[in-house]
C-alpha cells in the first residue's frame, strides 16, 4: 500500500475513534442548515455481505473528507460542489472488514445535487474461510 494511502487510512481511523457519527439516510429538508448552502450532498450506507448495516464504518471521499456511519449504518455529508460528483474516489474502512464493492450513483433529483454511495464489506475471517 502506498505511504499516502496508509496515511489517509490512519487519519480516517483516528477520526473513527473520536468523531461523532453521521446522521441518518438523506432526505431533503429545506429547513436544515446544510441544505441551504452550496455543495453536493453525499449519502448512503455500509453493509456486510449478508446485508446487515455496519455502524461506525468510515467512508473516505477523495482522501480528504470523512464520514462515519451512524447506528443504522448510514451516513450523509455535505461537500464542496467542486468535487466531480459521482466520479469521486471513495474508500470504506471498518476494522475487521475489507471492502468488496463500492457503488456510486447520482441521487434523487431535487434542489440540491446528491450522490448515493453504498459500500459492501466482507469480514476478514469469512474471506479466509471461503
Amino acid at each position: 500500500m502506498p505511504l499516502w494511502r496508509a496515511s489517509a487510512l490512519y487519519v480516517a481511523l483516528g477520526v473513527l475513534s473520536c468523531g461523532a457519527p453521521a446522521t441518518a439516510q438523506y432526505v431533503y429538508n429545506a429547513t436544515n442548515l446544510d441544505e441551504q448552502g452550496p455543495g453536493i450532498k453525499y449519502f448512503g450506507s455500509v453493509k456486510d455481505t449478508n446485508g446487515a448495516l455496519l455502524k461506525g464504518a468510515i467512508v473516505m471521499i477523495e482522501y480528504q473528507y470523512v464520514a462515519v456511519t451512524d447506528e443504522q449504518g448510514r451516513f450523509r455529508i455535505n461537500l464542496p460542489d467542486t468535487l466531480p460528483g459521482d466520479k469521486v474516489y471513495v474508500a470504506c474502512v471498518n476494522p475487521g472488514y475489507q471492502a468488496t464493492r463500492v457503488n456510486k450513483r447520482l441521487g434523487p433529483h431535487g434542489p440540491k445535487v446528491t450522490v448515493q454511495i453504498d459500500c459492501v464489506m466482507q469480514k476478514e475471517d469469512e474471506k479466509r474461510i471461503k
